[in-house]
């Protein structure tokens, strides 16, 4: 009765596993972060509890500010962030479109990589704004 039951549902755990995954990953994230926080927090008290003068970086949790402003920074020295999603997504869009179309030429199968191949467009007019916007130097 063990086996089979697990034989016979043996197909649902591959998606469920398939799910968990983004799941424990989100979690690992947050817990990564409250971990940080603690310790922050427990620095900030060991200092206070001897005396000491708690740095304002300390305090304001300067190191997410600070890569908040490279993150930033980069986006804008990037002019061509949107280029390359543009392009691979424009390439799946249209190869999905031909593998469909080859394997059920009367479907409407094809239609699914009309879904990567819009993102793509998307992206590379995002991309085609950006460059027009952006100061030259």
């Amino acid at each position: 009765m063990g086996p089979d039951i697990l034989r016979e549902n043996f197909p649902l755990l591959i998606p469920i596993l398939a799910l968990m995954i983004p799941i424990v990953a989100i979690v690992a994230h947050y817990v990564s972060r409250s971990n940080r926080e603690r310790e922050r927090h427990e620095t900030i008290r060991i200092l206070a509890k001897a005396g000491q003068p708690i740095p304002p970086e300390l305090i304001s949790g300067a190191s997410e500010v600070d890569s908040d402003f490279h993150t930033e920074n980069r986006r804008r020295s990037n002019p061509n962030r949107s280029l390359t999603p543009g392009v691979v997504n424009l390439s799946v869009g249209l190869g999905l479109m031909g593998m469909f179309a080859l394997m059920k030429p009367d479907s409407w199968l094809w239609g699914i990589g009309l879904i990567p191949f819009c993102l793509g467009v998307g992206f590379l007019l995002l991309w085609s704004f950006e460059r027009k916007q952006a100061p030259q130097a």
